[in-house]
């Protein structure tokens, strides 16, 4: 290394040093004497939160689109029901050729390679 690249390296990691210094390493609260602390947090959406908030958001709609979200709701329900059953179905026809591989093998082709 050359010594403009080992005073590059230093200048980096004084920055470096500089920087970490600034961050505090535990969240300071300050308060006033006999004030509760209030610490906030970022939270997340639960499964309640989010059902709240559907209801919330369903309730205000008028009684047209109450019946078109319903039937929405229908139609897209339905449709990956049967794309479930779909997938069911086809796991289980492929179960079934398999066993069917297996057993043409084991039956005709296997006794006649071990002769």
């Amino acid at each position: 290394m050359n010594p403009q690249e080992n005073q590059d390296l230093e200048r980096k990691i004084q920055q470096l040093e500089a920087e970490i210094e600034q961050v505090p390493s535990s969240p300071t609260v300050e308060t006033e004497a006999g004030q509760p602390i209030q610490i906030t947090t970022k939270e997340y959406p639960t499964v309640k939160s989010l059902l709240n908030r559907v209801t919330n958001w369903f309730n205000g709609l008028p009684g047209v689109g109450k019946i078109l979200a319903i039937a929405v709701a229908a139609v897209v329900g339905f449709a990956i029901l049967r794309s479930v059953l779909y997938l069911t179905a086809s796991l289980i026809s492929l179960g079934i050729l398999a066993g069917i591989v297996y057993l043409v093998y084991k039956f005709f082709i296997a006794p006649k390679s071990a002769e």
